[in-house]
């Protein structure tokens, strides 16, 4: 790793690694010198990006919640039925198509039930989510308070993307969703 890079890049640099980590490894393996390792570079050098652990946990799990807020509007501003539109939303909110990013999902929402301030961050995020999803019913004119069930079935369908993904594949993931959707829209 190059001593000298765009700060913005080299965090999300030191991201990425950290997500590779918690991929192969899990999330408590995923220490400073663990990631500097990751990207062939120095514990010191990484510290002049993130002062700590946590801090690079805060930064990380933001990343990954706008990440998927922003997959969900471009989505949501394509084209297309509301259905559709809404299948593909939540299929990438369950990381459908990554279950490498389904398993650091779930790596973070683990440590966030014990962690006040990641737990904080993930309501708001999952909030936001909610709120996209329940305006996308309405409009279709359907019941708006079904976004809560929606995310729980996404959460779910992530967990299993996450533990399973030879069983809750891509295709199976994305079918779920669509049975579920077909149900809400009366046409399953």
């Amino acid at each position: 790793m190059p001593k000298h890079a765009d700060p913005v890049e080299r965090r999300q640099q030191v991201v990425a690694a950290l997500y590779r980590v918690v991929d192969a490894e899990g999330l408590d393996a995923a220490s400073l010198p663990r990631i500097a390792r990751e990207l062939n570079a120095t514990t010191g050098l990484l510290q002049k990006y993130f002062r700590s652990k946590d801090e690079l946990l805060l930064f990380a799990q933001d990343q990954l919640v706008e990440e998927l807020t922003a997959s969900v509007r471009e989505v949501l501003n394509q084209e297309g039925s509301l259905q559709d539109r809404l299948h593909k939303a939540l299929c990438a909110i369950a990381l459908v198509d990554d279950a490498a990013r389904a398993r650091v999902w779930l790596a973070f929402a683990a440590r966030a039930a014990a962690n006040p301030v990641l737990l904080q961050r993930h309501v708001v995020g999952a909030q936001e989510i909610r709120e996209l999803c329940r305006h996308v019913l309405e409009v279709a004119g359907r019941d708006g308070g079904e976004a809560v069930g929606l995310a729980a079935l996404v959460d779910g369908v992530t967990t299993q993307r996450a533990l399973e993904p030879d069983v809750m594949t891509a295709e199976v993931a994305s079918r779920v969703i669509a049975r579920h959707l077909a149900r809400l829209w009366g046409n399953g």
